[in-house]
């Protein structure tokens, strides 16, 4: 055998095959370069159903030109279709890339790119009514080097064919309950198959708490307790981690405040005796304002009816005492300013334009460490009026300006 039969003996020969839903995928060498191609199952091309609904995705995929969208042709013989040649490009599924590097999932916010990537082109296609419903590994390409999620086909064009199992038979786990049974399907059926997608990446290794509670919401079996969209399971996951790194940084934080609290109050002086004229009282706070937060009440009245759970009740105590600390701190410094000495004996206008600045200046740290430990803005502003109402009354009773009287004691 000379050279040129040797090549041609090898033409179409493939290289690696991977499995997928519609056919096994590989590289095969046509006209001496390699193309990537599927070769389609027969026992899925004999059905008309299958092979009108293959020829209508592609015509969907050719008029859309994402980064997470692959584009593909179709072949055939006197038999009908039987292969598709997919874009140029060095491709693997993801199955294969975690088969070969299973420490791809640890690397640097790897997963975070994934679930990002398939959430923003995943509701773009929504917003045209098509539904991926499959988000198997097998199911997903990956560019090789950036190892990017790519799309081919698409599940809701194949909806129309009588049993769901000859397409996604062996991929059930990452299917959602109502689109086996041929029920109704819809956003919340990609958020289920996503949420399968994220639990399997994390299947040898630990999920990371932002990620815990909203896998668990996006797989319910019932599609009602799901995240309605793709995008409010991301909300949910960022507003997560965004409390969780708040925490995270006041809890660090708080000791060298308690250090600068303790060096501030000892380099305070002590405060002579004078006499007082008593000021105006103020209404005490609501004796419902120092009852304990009910995590479960405040997220029932912002119409969330998950349950908390023992983890999630924890890390929102702490949350919120964190925000007490640091707030009480920040408040007692700010009405430091204006109870004192100087500013009580200055005129009413100056008072009053002090008084004014103190109020904004206590709402915008209300809402901007409310924010960052992660609290609504009903309980930071419930928390805040507590903590002013009872530092101001701490003030009054210390008050040093002449002609005052000290209040009485409660």
């Amino acid at each position: 055998m000379n050279f040129e039969e040797m090549l041609n003996s090898r033409e179409g020969a493939a290289i690696h095959r991977e499995k997928m839903p519609i056919g096994e995928f590989y590289k095969k060498q046509v006209d001496g370069k390699y193309i990537n191609v599927v070769e389609l199952f027969p026992a899925l091309t004999d059905s008309i159903v299958f092979c009108e609904a293959l020829k209508a995705d592609q015509v969907w995929t050719q008029r859309h030109h994402d980064k997470q969208q692959l584009h593909f042709d179709l072949h055939g013989d006197s038999n009908g279709l039987c292969e598709m040649e997919i874009e140029s490009g060095v491709y693997q599924t993801l199955a294969g890339a975690l088969n070969q590097n299973p420490a791809l999932v640890a690397e640097s916010n790897y997963v975070d790119t994934v679930f990002d990537a398939l959430v923003t082109y995943l509701s773009k296609m929504h917003g045209e009514s098509i539904w991926q419903l499959c988000l198997a590994p097998q199911n997903i390409l990956v560019r090789k080097g950036s190892n990017m999620p790519l799309l081919l086909t698409h599940g809701s064009f194949y909806q129309s064919m009588a049993d769901p199992n000859d397409l996604y038979g062996d991929y059930k786990d990452f299917m959602a309950p109502e689109v086996m049974a041929r029920g109704t399907v819809d956003g919340r059926s990609d958020v289920y198959t996503l949420g399968r997608l994220i639990e399997f990446l994390y299947a040898q290794g630990s999920m990371p708490l932002e990620y815990k509670a909203v896998v668990k919401k996006a797989t319910a079996e019932n599609p009602d307790h799901r995240y309605k969209t793709l995008d409010e399971m991301k909300r949910a996951r960022d507003s997560r981690r965004n409390a969780k790194r708040s925490v995270i940084m006041l809890a660090a934080a708080l000791a060298i405040t308690l250090i600068a609290v303790l060096v501030y109050i000892d380099l305070i002086p002590d405060t002579p005796d004078f006499e007082y004229v008593e000021p105006v009282q103020q209404t005490a706070a609501s004796d419902s304002l120092s009852d304990p937060f009910d995590q479960e009440l405040e997220l029932l009245m912002q119409g969330d009816t998950i349950a908390l759970t023992d983890e999630d009740r924890l890390y929102m105590q702490k949350a919120e005492e964190i925000f007490r600390k640091r707030y009480a701190e920040e408040a007692d410094r700010i009405l430091s300013e204006i109870y004192d000495n100087d500013r009580m004996n200055a005129s009413e206008k100056k008072f009053t334009a002090g008084s004014k600045e103190m109020v904004e200046k206590l709402i915008n740290l209300q809402a901007t460490m409310g924010s960052e430990a992660g609290l609504t803005e009903s309980q930071a502003s419930r928390i805040g009026q507590e903590i002013v109402d009872k530092i101001t009354l701490e003030k009054q009773r210390n008050l040093t300006r002449n002609g005052y009287i000290r209040p009485e004691e409660d």
